[in-house]
């Protein structure tokens, strides 16, 4: 029988969550009963915002919680395969954040935790949900613009001060490859594009290629731009793809969350697509735009926040939870995209070319 309430713990209080709590709190059917974080006046804070009864500092009481159904997963990376086991092996749902782990071991540790507890484990890649996004796929899968032949994205980050006010704890952890389990850009942000580069070509990725500056910023930090990503489909047609990061610290992106921005075209036999926007709003565009037999068409009717697309990943793992079907993003998938990921980090520090099956191959 389907359950009539989900009922979420959330573990982590950051400054995503802001945007991850949308998709629970207006669906009718779930409801956020507990909330943990190690500060415990931060994760009062959110539970008294969200109508949450209970605020833990310790992730084992919140695992053990027996009102929690389902356990939300926000915390840094290098915690997410302890935390993921954790709360799986108590018999709770996970919605694990991306990138998943930093190590394919460590997502194969959780992968079996939750194959052992028949639970439901979701990686969630919220650029999945991007309405614009999910036009362009099905404008690709529609056949709109033939054979899909190439990806090719273009990350513009811009000047830290116009974006998101992040806490200093959050981003030092992200700037630690040990604990983020790589670059911010390359790899936590990175995640979303690989996955977008195989979520449009009906084909995986083979072989990779990347070259990855590190730009200082101040005494200690850096950040892994400008970069150039590019890679090879396995099989016929010949088929390629190319993430390019432009660290272009000193301009403005409008943007209300992160001060930084995804452009993406999908080019194909008969045609193209172009997705215009994601995270800001760099140009007065339409968020999506098709060439096809000579002609172009704008679509200007989707919702292009990018907030919407943590409203509508939220609200799906509550349906897939209720009506017993698998999330959009199982752990065999998000091992894949992680594989490509970490063959692109590879590739960079040995200065070579890299076939994804060395990465899967162990």
């Amino acid at each position: 029988m389907a359950p009539e309430t989900i009922r979420l713990g959330w573990l982590g209080c950051g400054r995503i969550a802001d945007l991850q709590c949308l998709g629970y709190l207006d669906h009718p059917r779930a409801e956020i009963v507990a909330v943990c974080d190690r500060d415990e006046s931060r994760a009062r804070a959110r539970a008294q915002a969200w109508g949450a009864r209970r605020v833990y500092t310790d992730a084992e009481k919140l695992f053990a919680d027996p009102e929690v159904d389902a356990v939300e997963i926000l915390t840094p990376h290098h915690l997410h395969a302890a935390h993921a086991v954790g709360a799986l092996e108590a018999g709770k749902h996970v919605s694990l954040q991306k990138p998943p782990t930093r190590t394919l071991e460590e997502l194969d540790r959780v992968a079996r935790a939750a194959a052992r507890s028949g639970r439901v484990l979701r990686v969630f890649e919220n650029f999945g949900h991007y309405p614009p996004h999910r036009r362009a796929k099905a404008l690709v899968d529609a056949g709109e613009i033939g054979t899909p032949l190439s990806v090719r994205v273009k990350t513009a980050v811009g000047r830290f001060a116009d974006g998101w006010t992040v806490g200093p704890e959050s981003q030092a952890w992200r700037m630690d490859p040990t604990l983020c389990g790589g670059g911010l850009t390359t790899f936590d942000h990175g995640y979303h594009c690989f996955q977008m580069a195989r979520w449009f070509v009906p084909s995986e990725v083979e072989r990779v290629h990347a070259f990855i500056h590190w730009t200082r910023l101040g005494d200690r930090d850096r950040i892994d731009g400008p970069a150039l990503i590019s890679w090879k489909y396995a099989g016929d047609p010949p088929r390629f793809g190319s993430w390019e990061v432009i660290a272009s610290l000193g301009m403005r992106v409008r943007s209300d969350y992160y001060a930084s921005d995804d452009r993406l075209e999908i080019h194909g036999s008969e045609g193209i697509v172009w997705v215009n926007r994601c995270t800001g709003k760099l140009l007065e565009e339409p968020s999506v735009v098709l060439y096809r037999e000579g002609e172009t068409r704008a679509f200007h009717d989707l919702p292009a926040d990018w907030a919407e697309s943590f409203r509508r990943g939220g609200r799906d793992f509550v349906d897939a939870l209720i009506e017993g079907r698998a999330p959009e993003q199982s752990a065999a998938e998000a091992r894949k995209t992680l594989a490509f990921a970490l063959a692109a980090a590879r590739s960079d520090a040995e200065g070579r070319e890299v076939a994804v099956s060395e990465i899967l191959g162990g």
